[in-house]
Formats: structure tokens, sequence, C-alpha cells
């Protein structure tokens, strides 16, 4: 072949690299925008699979080396990257096995094709190059396109795209080989009339073997493909590692560079006048087979997209079939849990009409002899329909809060409790479309405080006793030495005037001492009274000050006069009586003993302090102590701060505590201030 037909033959092969470069760069830009070309993988270990015998792209050399265009390439690229590439030589038939069984993590130099994309995901190309025939010499004058290839043999490497496409001329026959060196060397022993591979393998091999004058090719009738480098599915960090690598190559130079030095380069004038070329002769060459490739390529994609639209379809059915009987399963789960629940519920539409109710509600409402309820049925309750008058409430409700009150009314004789929640529904959209009304019973709950708070009350009156027996015994003993005397100096004037002035008075103080015990141990209903907060809390202490003095416990008392709080007497007696008493327990085994009570308003809130000197408490003890039976005493129960603290809620306050081991403890009470003449609510 003269010299001037070769040059033309490698400018134009070499302007199609380069024209395809310049696309394969715009793209990459579009598809990876410049703020992620600086991001840089962490640096890991990746195995890369190429062909072995595809010169001069990836081979082995004389020396052994694994080495060529590809190589070169990727070493590059795992340098830019900050990566490790392990090479693994093999032909592209194992390299497909390897990396369907994770092997290897890619495979390099892998032509594209949409057989092949359906199992693995390809990166940006980063050569385009022609497949050519080479044919002996003397063969020449009878190829001149595809179909002069009928009869004939061609031998190539097994490779989907050039293959599916001349499966598509008559009468011809096919020598695989599993590599391209093998290919060749079938062609040299006559067993083939052609060998199909790329232009620069074939060169490779024809300049390797010494055949340049025995054998042409034939670049005019050659099937386009790309290089890229194929992954599994689901690989993105390698596959996005490869692409901005490539495209950071292509804008620094990289990339051109190593072009040169395995294929050469021409001035940027020539590339660009040669580009227009190539081009214009791709598009001539290409129109004669580009209905024909159109064509089988979208019949070939039409009927693999109908074979997996119906196999998505049945396999959707199937799916749809699941999960039917799960949401009916799930349906049967939920209304077993709703009908079997403690609490009762009902649910209405936004017209107030019954729309379900579970088992324990009709049991609460006695409706159990009735298998359908209706709307009436429900309002025929007066309490129920006394609740629902107050879904009107939800209309002005901004904030969606639900309406919670407990009712007390008489059923069968006996007293009931019921804590009812009136609960708005809402559409996803925000309109209200209906309400949930749920029922909790606590008249066991009720009956058992009760019980409780007695028990603790007893508990408390039994620990007063001591104090108060005490404190009657030394006025019953003046009194018994005064009527010991009466009958001998009962004509004594002074002693007459004694007996006057000492006998009421210590009859009085044990009737104070008495009455208040029985107020303390008798059961009241909570109400509410305004009380002048120093006078109630001297009587109380009137109650344990007996207690106090037998344990030599100094009281000092600070409040100022005019504060008055609401409050129900009973609860809030019960509660000092049980914090003065506990302070009296932890007072005992310490050397100074000092018990201090002090009132003052705060704002809208009336505060009440009572600070012992006693062993105080650690951290733990502070975080459990108003749960209901947790105790730090060895005979204690564990109610009395619970009780109290749930006292004090009931009266609209709060309940606070501060200790420090060794150093004592503080409880702070607040309750709402009563409002003095003239002030603003």
């Amino acid at each position: 072949m003269p010299f001037s037909v070769r040059l033309s033959i490698l400018v134009i092969g070499f302007l199609l690299l380069s024209s395809y470069s310049l696309h394969f760069a715009s793209a990459s830009l579009l598809h990876h925008p410049a703020s992620q070309v600086d991001q840089r993988p962490v640096k890991k270990v990746y195995r890369i699979a190429g062909e072995k015998n595809l010169p001069p792209f990836s081979y082995i050399n004389k020396k052994g080396k694994f080495t060529g265009f590809s190589v070169e390439l990727f070493r590059s690229i795992s340098e830019e990257a900050g990566v490790e590439f392990r090479f693994y030589p093999m032909n592209f038939y194992e390299a497909e096995q390897a990396l369907k069984a994770g092997k290897v993590d890619a495979i390099m130099g892998m032509r594209y094709s949409a057989e092949q994309s359906e199992r693995f995901q390809f990166s940006e190309s980063y050569f385009t190059m022609t497949d050519v025939l080479v044919v002996p010499k003397e063969a020449t004058t009878e190829i001149k396109n595809l179909t002069d290839l009928r009869e004939k043999t061609i031998v190539m490497q097994e490779e989907p795209a050039s293959f599916d496409l001349l499966l598509n001329i008559r009468r011809v026959e096919f020598q695989l080989a599993f590599n391209p060196k093998d290919a060749f060397n079938f062609l040299l022993l006559k067993r083939a009339d052609t060998f199909l591979t790329n232009k620069w393998t074939a060169e490779f091999y024809l300049k390797q073997s010494g055949e340049q004058d025995q054998y042409r090719v034939l670049e005019h009738i050659g099937v386009p493909s790309d290089f890229a480098a194929a992954v599994r599915p689901g690989e993105t960090e390698l596959f996005s590692l490869i692409n901005h690598s490539l495209m950071n190559m292509q804008e620094n130079g990289d990339y051109q560079t190593l072009y040169s030095q395995w294929f050469g380069l021409y001035p940027d004038g020539q590339l660009k006048e040669m580009r227009n070329w190539i081009i214009a002769l791709l598009i001539l060459s290409s129109c004669a087979v580009a209905v024909l490739i159109f064509t089988y390529l979208w019949n070939k994609r039409l009927q693999k997209e109908v074979a997996r639209r119906t196999a998505a379809l049945a396999a959707a059915n199937d799916q749809l079939e699941v999960q039917q009987r799960a949401i009916s399963e799930a349906y049967a789960f939920k209304t077993q849990i709703i009908h079997h629940m403690y609490y009762g519920i009902l649910t209405f539409d936004d017209s107030l009409q019954l729309t379900s109710l579970n088992e324990r509600a009709k049991a609460m409402l006695g409706l159990q002899e009735k298998e359908y309820v209706e709307t009436e049925d429900i309002f025929g309750q007066p309490q129920i329909a006394d609740i629902l008058q107050h879904y009107k409430y939800f209309e002005d409700n901004q904030d969606k809060q639900l309406f919670s009150e407990e009712l007390v009314f008489e059923a069968d004789g006996n007293k009931r409790f019921i804590l009812f929640r009136l609960i708005p529904l809402y559409e996803e959209s925000g309109k209200k479309n209906g309400c949930l009304l749920t029922l909790a019973d606590r008249s066991e709950a009720k009956m058992l405080e009760e019980k409780l708070a007695t028990q603790e009350k007893m508990r408390a009156l039994g620990q007063l006793v001591a104090g108060v027996a005490h404190e009657i015994r030394n006025p019953l003993t003046s009194m018994k030495t005064f009527i010991d005397l009466l009958p001998k100096k009962y004509e004594d004037q002074s002693f007459r005037q004694e007996l006057v002035k000492y006998v009421p008075e210590a009859l009085k103080r044990m009737n104070t001492i008495v009455e208040s015990l029985l107020d303390y141990a008798r059961p009241k209903h909570p109400q509410k009274q305004r009380l002048p907060a120093a006078a109630f809390i001297q009587s109380v202490v009137a109650i344990i000050e007996p207690t106090l003095k037998k344990s030599h416990v100094h009281l000092k008392l600070m409040m100022e006069p005019e504060v008055e709080i609401i409050c129900d007497p009973d609860q809030l007696k019960q509660v000092l009586l049980n914090l003065l008493l506990n302070a009296l327990d932890a007072m005992d085994k310490v050397p100074k003993k000092q018990l201090t009570v002090k009132i003052q308003r705060m704002e809208a809130m009336g505060v009440i302090q009572v600070a012992d000197t006693g062993i105080g408490m650690d951290q733990h003890s502070v975080s459990h102590i108003f749960e209901p039976f947790y105790t730090t005493k060895p005979h204690g129960v564990g109610l009395g701060l619970a009780l109290c603290y749930q006292w004090i809620k009931e009266n609209n306050g709060d309940m606070q505590v501060e200790t420090e081991k060794e150093r004592g403890t503080t409880f702070t009470v607040t309750l709402p201030a009563a409002q003095k003449e003239g002030e603003k609510e």
C-alpha cells in the first residue's frame, strides 16, 4: 500500500478519535458539574481486568509486563483519583465471568453493546474506533462491501456488537476465538478468509508477524465501536470515579499526551480540518447499514421491552395480591386489638353520626345486647350527649388540641368515674372530618387511690400519736393535780383563781389538737377554698408541734401575713403534714435539727417552702421521689409524696424538691394565689 494511502487512513482514524473525544468531554461536563470535579474518593484498592491479547490497548509485552494504552490510561486514573488499581490480564470471556462473580471490580477496554448494557454499567467512552477486515492481498478486489462476505469464513473474537451486525449477512460462516491473537493465527493458517478486529490491533499483529505485504486492511466496511470500562450495576463509587477522572484528564491535557505516546498526534489546525472530513465520511459510510442496524436493534429492543414489561406486570400483579392479603390480615389484627382494648373507642363523622365503636365502649355504655348500635343509642346516653356538645369547640381551636374531662355519675347504685377524651380527626388536606371519643373507666383506680390515701393518712396519724399523747399528758397531769388538791384548798381564793386560769386553757389546748387530728383523718371530697396561708399553716403546725418538741426540733416560721391561696384545705393539710413528718424523719440522727416553714407570694402564685437540715438525698432518689411505692425508709410504703404530688397537681399547683446529701432538703409547693382587691386578673 502506498505511503500516502496509509497516511490518509491514519489521519481519518485519528480525527474520528479526536471528534469523539471532544464530544465525550462536552458530554461529561454536562453530566458532571464543575463542583463535583474536585471531589476525591477515599483511597481504596480496585481490581481491574483487561484483555491480555489486545495490542496496543492491553497486552503482555516481550518482557512479560502488562501494558498498553488502556493499562496506562487507568494507571493515570488511579494516580489522578488517589486510588490503587491492581490489573488482572485475561481474555474478555474470563473477565466477564470474574466481574459477574465479584472477583474483579471493573473491565477496561470493553466494547459497549445493548446486550452487555443489560448486565453491566458502562462508563463514558475513552476511545472510539472502527473495526476493519484483514484479508489476503489477492482478495481485495473481491470484497468491496459487506455483502461480498457471503460464502466467506470470518474469524473474530466473540463480541456482541460486531457479531450481531454480521449475522444479518447471509451465508457467512464464523470462526470465533478467545482473543485477537488466536484469531490472527487462524487467518495466517488459512483457516479463515478474513480477520475482523480493530485497526490498531490488526496493524500491530501484521507488523509483528512481518506479513504486511501479504495482507491488506480494509477500513471502508468496518463496524464502529467504543471502548469503555464496565462495572457491576450499583457500583456507583467506582463508576463515578472513572468518569470524573476521564473528564479531568481531557481538560488538563493528560489524555492527549498519553494518546500521542501510543498513536501519534497532528497539529490542531489539521485536526479541525480533517475532523469535518471524517464526520462526512462516517455519515456516508454508515448510511448503507444505518436502516438495517436501526431496524434490527429496534426490533430486538422492542421484543425485550415487551418481555420485560410483561414480566413486570405479572410481578406487580403477584405483589398486589400479596399486599391485599397483608392488608386483610392487618385489618383483622387491628380489629381484634381495638375490640379487646381496655378503653372504649367511638368515632363520629363531621355530622356526628356514629361510624364505629369497640366492644369495650358497648360494655361501658350498657349496649352489649345490641348487635348493631345506632347513633340514636349513643345520644340516648345523657353523659355522652353532653360530651359531644364539645365537638363545636374544635371549630375555633386552631391548635387542634384534644378536649378532656372526667365525669362522675351513678350507675347500678355505684359511683362511676369516666375519663373521656374528645380528639378531632383531620384529612390529609387539614379539613376536619370527624372526631374520636375515648372512654376510660377510672372507678376502680379512684377507689384504690382513696384507699391508698387513707392508708397513708393512717400511717402519718400513727406517727403523730406519740407526740400528741405526750402533749396531752402534760395538761392532764396539771388537771389531775388541781382535782386532787380541790377538796383541801377549795376555800383558798388564790387556788381557785389558778384553777380557773389553767384548767380551761389545758382543755382548750387538748380540744384543738384532737379536732385537728379528726379533721386530718376524716375523708372529704376535694373542694377548693380561699385560705389565709399564715393562719392555715399555724393550724397545721399546732398538730405536729408536740411531736417536734419531743424530738427537740427547732421550728422557724417565716410567713407573709397577707398571702391567700386557693386550694382544698384538707388536701393541703395532708401535704404539709406529710412534708413535716418526712423532715422530722430526715433529722432523726443529725446534731442540728431545724425545720423552717416559709410562705410568700411570687406574682400570681403563693409559694410554701418546707426546709430541713436532715441527711438529704442523692440524685437517684430525687429522680424517683414522686413515683408510687418508691421509698428510702426501711418500713415506708412509698405513697406519701406520690399522693402529695397528685393533690397539688389537682389544685393547679406544682411541687419541686432541692436537696444535697448531708446538707438538707427543701420542698417548694406553689399554688394559685387569691387576687387582692383592686388587682387585675
